[in-house]
C-alpha cells in the first residue's frame, strides 16, 4: 500500500479539524504502530495551512500590486512593487484628482488606488525602475491665504 494513500489515525483526531484531542497530547501514546512518514506529515501540513487560510481576506490577491504612499509637503508619491509575472511594458496608468487606475495586470485585471489627498493629474509623472513603478503627483494646493480688506459700513 502506498504511504500517501494510507492516512494515519492521528490526522482525524486533530482538534483543528474534528474538535477532538490533539494527537500528541500524551507522548506515551507514541508507539511503533504510529509511523511518522515524511510524505504524510508534509500532506498534513499543507492541508492544515490550506484549511486555515480559506476565506482569509488578509492574504494578498496575486493579481494586485503592493504599494506604499508617501505624502510630502508638495507631492504625493505612490510606489508600486511590480512582481516578475507582470511585464512592465504592458502597464498603463489613468489618473484623476482622487484615484489611480493601473491597467495591464495578469488576467486583464486592473487595480484602483484611492489617494488620500487631491492631486493634479496633468502634472504627474510615472517612472519604472525594476521592480518599482513610482508615480509622483503634485498635490492640489489649498491656496494661499490672502488679506481681505474689511469694509466698515
Amino acid at each position: 500500500m502506498n504511504s500517501r494513500s494510507k492516512r494515519p489515525e492521528w490526522l482525524s483526531k486533530d482538534s483543528f479539524f474534528n474538535n477532538s484531542s490533539f494527537p500528541f497530547k500524551d507522548l506515551n501514546d507514541l508507539n511503533e504502530d504510529f509511523q511518522l512518514d515524511p510524505t504524510v506529515i508534509e500532506d498534513y501540513v499543507k492541508d492544515t495551512i490550506r484549511q486555515a487560510t480559506v476565506g482569509n481576506e488578509m492574504l494578498p490577491n496575486p493579481y494586485t500590486l503592493r504599494y506604499e504612499t508617501f505624502d510630502t509637503h508638495n507631492f504625493l508619491v505612490v510606489k508600486c512593487y511590480v512582481p516578475k509575472r507582470v511585464h512592465p511594458e504592458n502597464l498603463w496608468i489613468k489618473l484623476n484628482r482622487t484615484q489611480i487606475k493601473i491597467h495591464g495586470l495578469p488576467k486583464d485585471q486592473s487595480q484602483t488606488i484611492v489617494l488620500p489627498v487631491p492631486i493634479l493629474p496633468a502634472q504627474s509623472i510615472a517612472t519604472y525602475k525594476q521592480p518599482t513603478l513610482q508615480i509622483k503627483m503634485p498635490k492640489m494646493s489649498t491656496g494661499r491665504f490672502r488679506d481681505i480688506n474689511i469694509r466698515f459700513l
